[in-house]
């Protein structure tokens, strides 16, 4: 039993040592361009979550977001209420890291373990991020703390999650599976609704402000090229 131990212990640092010294190969032949463009976008993204953040103290964006919230809160009914709590489960921590899980075993039955490893560091690196801004920008939510750790709204942590999970998970179907023409389409176009709906739910629930939304979507757009330059 310790042998064994030992032996998978020693091919896990094997696994890792190679996977540290491919990823040293592969940043020198990969294409500088691309890799400058993408650290472009990941600076202009958070410059446009600071932006988001300051336009959302405007008091212009303040009323028109507490009209949608409130909006929102004059249609709710028994129906609605429970499809968009489905939605929202769509997005929320618990879900990603389930649906995480299945994809990772997915990734690594195939053969994909720099894959696996990235969705993975990146999953956890979004957690961290969305905790880190949570507390720097410090912004209530519409009616209120959910519980006494959960008191802040920007940016959203189910807007930042759908996008960066739904989105890798379209990145890895184009990319391993290889759909063609009008089914590529449909995928993608399938996980974009669903993104939109989860941010949706989130409105309809009054669990958010748009420009949180907005915020969440720019903070899983870093994570997702991060992921794709990764892989």
């Amino acid at each position: 039993m310790a042998k064994t131990l030992w032996i998978k212990r020693a091919d896990f640092k094997n696994w890792i040592y190679q996977e540290k010294k491919d990823i040293e190969d592969g940043f020198y032949i990969y294409p500088k361009r691309k890799f400058l463009f993408s650290l472009l976008a990941i600076l202009v993204l958070i410059w446009a979550i600071f932006r988001v953040w300051m336009a959302s103290s405007l008091e212009t964006t303040k009323s028109w977001e507490y009209q949608i919230v409130t909006l929102a809160g004059n249609i709710r009914t028994p129906v609605l209420d429970s499809l968009f709590s489905s939605l929202t489960f769509l997005g929320s921590k618990y879900f990603i890291v389930g649906a995480f899980l299945i994809l990772a075993v997915a990734l690594l039955k195939n053969r994909r373990k720099r894959a696996a490893a990235t969705v993975f560091l990146t999953l956890i690196g979004s957690f961290l991020l969305i905790f880190i801004f949570k507390n720097i920008f410090n912004r209530s939510r519409p009616f209120g703390c959910l519980d006494s750790n959960d008191c802040f709204s920007f940016p959203s942590g189910h807007a930042t999650l759908s996008f960066y999970f739904y989105g890798m998970l379209f990145y890895l179907i184009i990319r391993f599976l290889k759909p063609k023409g009008k089914a590529a389409w449909l995928i993608g176009l399938s996980l974009l609704v669903l993104i939109g709906l989860v941010a949706l739910s989130r409105i309809y629930l009054g669990m958010h402000f748009p420009t949180d939304i907005i915020g969440g979507f720019l903070l899983g757009g870093i994570w997702l090229i991060i992921a794709m330059v990764l892989i």
